[in-house]
């Protein structure tokens, strides 16, 4: 890592901007920090955005139900409240809190023509529960659970700091929100927690996923998705492009089976 890029992570922890998405997913304003990732200080395109900007347009219908897990600072979550239209919902799940904060600010602002989008300040793993949850130095993108694995250190650095999170599993959360009809899971290492404690709603409910996996749990999320009855596809080149794949992959879309 070179000296001005550390030198410019640092600077860039408490710095706030706005960006815009795409016109065509709303080009809403959104509230945003290059302490989560440096890509913020440049424009929502790119083929960085392309699998979250793919599912929103091909993943998500008009009166969808949305579920944006590991939301970071929403750009999927509110790109799919654009498609998913006024009759849908999205609920951003993200446990950094200035991460929610920034989030709330984007909500206030006025999107009529969008669905409404709740930020939920919580951790997602296989049940309800307390747990640590760590902020590394190069990216608030890169937080996780202490539980799992989180990204390499090369990646994202060491922790500077962590704090407990409440944790809830999909399937508390179904006894208490609208059913989704999408989900995206971004939740640096901790997928298979996640999809254990889902069981109900990937086997009963059976919504679309988007997940990105690490390959130290690749072999057990395959036989889960499977298990639940789920066709995988690589989504690392986007919708048009995807291909099916027996294990899951990096980015992994998981659509129900119909046979």
């Amino acid at each position: 890592m070179s000296l001005l890029r550390r030198c410019l992570e640092r600077v860039s922890r408490r710095v706030v901007l706005t960006r815009r998405l795409p016109a065509r997913l709303g080009g809403r304003r959104l509230w945003v920090t290059p302490g989560a990732a440096l890509a913020y200080y440049t424009r929502l395109e790119g083929p960085r955005w392309r699998d979250l900007f793919d599912f929103a347009e091909h993943g998500v219908a008009p009166g969808d139900c949305v579920w944006d897990v590991g939301a970071n600072l929403g750009v999927f979550a509110f790109a799919a409240a654009h498609r998913a239209g006024p009759a849908g919902e999205v609920l951003a799940v993200e446990a950094d809190p200035w991460l929610v904060d920034l989030m709330r600010r984007t909500v206030a602002e006025p999107a009529p023509a969008s669905a409404p989008v709740q930020a939920l300040c919580c951790a997602v793993s296989s049940g309800p529960g307390l747990e640590e949850f760590v902020t590394p130095v190069r990216g608030r993108s890169g937080s996780h659970l202490a539980s799992s694995s989180g990204a390499s250190d090369t990646l994202v650095g060491h922790s500077t700091a962590s704090h407990p999170a409440l944790t809830v599993s999909l399937d508390w959360l179904l006894e208490r929100r609208r059913k989704p009809d999408a989900v995206k899971i971004d939740v640096e290492g901790a997928e298979l927690a996640v999809l254990q404690g889902a069981l109900t709603l990937l086997r009963t409910h059976r919504p679309r996923v988007l997940i990105e996996v690490y390959e130290a749990s690749a072999d057990a999320v395959t036989t889960l998705l499977h298990d639940a009855g789920y066709a995988l596809f690589d989504f690392g080149a986007g919708w048009p492009a995807r291909r099916p794949v027996e294990r899951a992959v990096y980015q992994t879309l998981a659509l129900p089976r119909t046979d």
